[in-house]
């Protein structure tokens, strides 16, 4: 069993593309605000994993969304 993984997510402000770790031994979805690598600039990113394949997913949105 895997208990962390690293994923991209691409910044909503500048389009780069950014790695993040995330611990996979949090079961519920995690939501939380990462500074973009390139401009600095705060995303919120919500970490879910697909229920069927276990896959960890990530969503990146402005920070007001």
């Amino acid at each position: 069993m895997t208990t962390d993984d690293v994923l991209t997510w691409i910044c909503q402000y500048c389009s780069e593309e950014n790695e993040l770790w995330v611990d996979l031994t949090i079961e519920n979805k995690q939501d939380f605000i990462e500074d973009c690598e390139t401009c600095c600039r705060p995303n919120r990113l919500i970490i879910s994993q697909q229920k069927e394949e276990g896959i960890p997913f990530v969503e990146s949105r402005l920070t007001d969304e």
